[in-house]
């Protein structure tokens, strides 16, 4: 596939924007636990943890923890609450479907008012993503691609040899330089690959990184190594007081934020 041409990020910039005026280099992600009772309920507690930490925080993400359970109009709710903050936030499907799948989720998800969406380079660019990636470029919505994920099988996938001598993740990395991505996924339990990746990916393409805390990364190590942005979610949102728990993390990375 010829490379895309470079297109201007709404995304990109206010996440550039937000970093600075935050100090902060967290993307707060809100995996709030499994409700089994009271899942009515799930709508109002995510507003209060967001309500208590978001400003500690350059984003907010979402996963299935939210994504599925809630309705449009309370994911809504919940991202009008994050716009007033001036944070994005980011829409984390892992889309790998067909392009009129991947078309018709991210409608949806425009219209809750994300400002990026994460997909799985997996599927490929013709009839699968070139039709979410182009509609994004419309709206001047971010597209953020997997490259690497922080858990312990992630080998299993992402190091897998192809017959050209790439590992799948140094595929990733050269599509996310070719689809011209506002940013790739590498965990930060990986981080020889978020070295690996911060040389071969383009300057103006950032790095998110998942798997701090519940996971075992380590964030400073991380940013150290080339990542631009450190997802934290249940080390926060589990924790008896995630306000104060999201001040911890903010503190102990304002050295480094400050100085970068």
């Amino acid at each position: 596939m010829a490379e895309q041409s470079a297109s201007p990020s709404s995304f990109r910039t206010l996440m550039e924007a937000s970093a600075k005026s935050s100090k902060s280099r967290i993307v707060l992600s809100l995996d709030l636990p499994f409700h089994e009772e009271n899942v009515d309920k799930l709508g109002q507690e995510a507003e209060k943890i967001l309500r208590d930490t978001m400003e500690y925080a350059c984003a907010v993400k979402f996963n299935f923890h939210l994504i599925g359970p809630l309705s449009l109009d309370e994911l809504a709710s919940l991202n009008e609450i994050i716009k007033q903050q001036g944070l994005p936030s980011i829409a984390d499907l892992k889309l790998n479907d067909i392009d009129n799948t991947n078309r018709v989720a991210t409608e949806y998800l425009w219209k809750a008012g994300f400002s990026a969406v994460i997909v799985n380079p997996f599927v490929g660019y013709n009839g699968g993503l070139d039709g979410v990636i182009s509609r994004a470029r419309e709206l001047r919505k971010g597209v953020i691609t997997l490259a690497y994920m922080s858990h312990k099988g992630a080998s299993e996938g992402y190091g897998l040899v192809l017959n050209d001598g790439r590992t799948l993740f140094e595929l990733f990395l050269d599509r996310a330089n070719e689809w011209r991505a506002d940013g790739i996924v590498v965990g930060s339990t990986q981080e020889d690959k978020i070295r690996f990746a911060r040389k071969r990916i383009q300057p103006e393409i950032k790095i998110y990184s998942p798997g701090s805390g519940a996971q075992g990364g380590d964030p400073l190590a991380s940013l150290k190594a080339g990542s631009d942005y450190i997802i934290v979610g249940r080390s926060i949102v589990e924790s008896r007081n995630p306000r104060e728990e999201a001040s911890r993390w903010f503190r102990s990375l304002l050295p480094w934020t400050e100085t970068h």
